[in-house]
C-alpha cells in the first residue's frame, strides 16, 4: 500500500465527520489476498488501485437510505450493520470483519438498506460500483471477488437466521459465541479468546433479545464452565459444552443439563484470578444457582 493524500468523493465517506481526511491505496490484488483469493492476483490487479479510508469507532461509513454509488471492503477494523425504523431504534443485521464487503444491499434497488457504523478505529477500501462492474467484464479475479463477497453475505443471513430460531436465550448467545469465534479462527485469531467490539446492547439487538438478557446469558454461560467472562473479554473453556448447548431446540438446556444430556468436556471454570483452594465452594455455587 503506498500512502497517498486524497479527497474522498463518495458522500457517504464525506458526511462521516470523525473519518481522516487523508487517504490510503490499496491495490485489488491486496483485496484479492485478504479475501482468501490469492491464486488470482496478476499483474492487472497489481495496477488496479483503490482509495481506503480511515473511519473513526462510532462514526457511520454508510447512512440507511442514501445513493448507492460504492462498495467497501474492510480492510481493518469492524463495522456493525443496522437498519433504523420510524421511532428511532436501531436493529443490528449483523457485523462486518477484515476482508467483509459492505454496501452490497445497495446494488438492487440503487440506495443503501441498511448502515454501517464502526465499531472501533477501522479501514475500509472504496471500490466505485460502476468500476467494478467495468472491470469484472475485463478481469474473472474482480467477478471472483464480487462472487465471493455476495455468498458470504448470504451465507451471514442464514447464520443469522440460525441465531434467531433458538427459543432460548442462552442458546442463541452461545450459538453467537461460536460463530464469532468460527469467524475469528478463519481470520488466523483464537477461536478460544474473544474481545467483543460491540456492547451487549448491540448483540442483544441482533439476537432479537433485551440486553440485560444478554449479560444473564453470559453469567449461566460462564456458571456451568463454557466460558469466562471479563468485561468484553470472553474465553470458551468448554467448546464442546457450548456446541452442545446450541443444538437445543426443545425444551430447556438447563433441563437437558440435568437429565444428563449436556455433558461438555470439562468441569466449572473460574473467574480468572480465583485460587484453587475456592474452586470446590465455586463449583458447589454455580450448580445451586443452576438448580434453584
Amino acid at each position: 500500500m503506498t500512502l497517498v493524500t486524497q479527497t474522498a468523493s463518495t458522500s457517504d465517506l464525506a458526511n462521516a465527520k470523525n473519518s481522516a481526511v487523508g487517504t490510503a491505496r490499496c491495490t485489488a490484488s491486496d483485496l484479492l489476498r485478504w479475501a482468501g483469493l490469492g491464486d488470482q492476483v496478476s499483474d492487472q490487479t497489481d495496477r488496479m488501485p483503490y482509495a481506503t479510508r480511515r473511519v473513526r469507532a462510532d462514526t457511520a461509513l454508510i447512512h440507511e437510505g442514501n445513493p448507492f454509488e460504492y462498495l467497501y471492503f474492510v480492510c481493518a477494523g469492524s463495522f456493525k450493520c443496522v437498519q433504523v425504523d420510524a421511532e428511532g431504534y436501531e436493529q443490528v443485521l449483523g457485523f462486518a470483519l477484515h476482508a467483509d464487503m459492505i454496501g452490497l444491499d445497495g446494488m438492487s434497488r440503487g440506495r443503501h438498506a441498511s448502515g454501517a457504523v464502526a465499531l472501533e478505529d477501522s479501514t475500509v477500501a472504496a471500490l466505485p460500483f460502476a468500476d467494478v462492474m467495468s472491470a469484472s467484464r475485463r478481469m474473472p479475479a474482480i467477478e471472483r471477488l464480487i462472487q465471493r463477497a455476495i455468498g458470504a453475505e448470504l451465507l451471514r443471513r442464514s447464520d443469522t437466521q440460525y441465531l434467531m430460531s433458538a427459543a432460548s436465550s442462552e442458546v442463541r448467545v452461545a450459538r453467537f459465541l461460536l460463530h464469532f469465534a468460527k469467524r475469528q479462527n478463519a481470520l488466523g485469531y483464537s477461536d478460544r479468546r474473544i474481545r467483543l467490539r460491540m456492547t451487549r446492547r448491540d448483540i442483544a439487538s441482533h439476537l432479537g433479545v433485551a440486553h440485560e438478557t444478554v449479560s444473564r446469558a453470559l453469567t449461566a454461560l460462564q456458571q456451568v464452565g463454557g466460558i469466562v467472562v471479563t468485561y468484553r473479554d470472553i474465553e470458551i473453556v468448554d467448546a464442546k459444552l457450548l456446541q452442545e448447548i446450541q443444538r437445543v431446540t426443545r425444551g430447556t438446556w438447563k433441563g437437558a443439563l440435568r437429565q444428563g444430556g449436556l455433558t461438555g468436556g470439562t468441569s466449572p471454570a473460574l473467574p480468572l484470578g480465583v485460587p484453587g483452594a475456592m474452586a470446590s465452594s465455586f463449583v458447589g455455587a454455580a450448580a445451586a444457582r443452576l438448580h434453584a
